[in-house]
């Protein structure tokens, strides 16, 4: 039932409701039976621990993985890349900019 294709009478009366609101009896009713309108408070995660989380998805740890991998070729065999020591380091630099980018710029779930 899309209630705004009814007329404002099927509104009010499938709504078990009328011009001048609930009747007392139907009000007591729906307290009983749904409890009182009130919105809970959610319970909130530190900042921190969010963006941690979002440093722990799939893709950013691949973007982990690979820059390891970076790392530890360099250090084990050094300068032994195509590109000059200048743009060794750029590399890493970027791709540690890289994952923290994927980590803030996730979309909220």
């Amino acid at each position: 039932m899309k209630i705004h294709h009814l007329t404002v009478a099927d509104a009010f009366a499938s709504l078990k409701s009328g011009l001048a609101g609930l009747s007392d009896a139907e009000a007591a009713r729906r307290l009983d039976e749904f409890g009182a309108n009130q919105v809970e408070e959610v319970a909130h995660q530190s900042l921190l621990l969010t963006f941690a989380k979002e440093l722990a998805h799939f893709f950013a740890i691949i973007l982990w993985i690979a820059a390891g991998l970076a790392f530890f070729a360099e250090w084990r065999d050094p300068r032994q890349g195509m590109a000059p020591r200048v743009c060794d380091r750029r590399l890493r630099r970027d791709q540690w900019r890289v994952i923290v980018l994927a980590g803030i710029s996730r979309p909220q779930r």
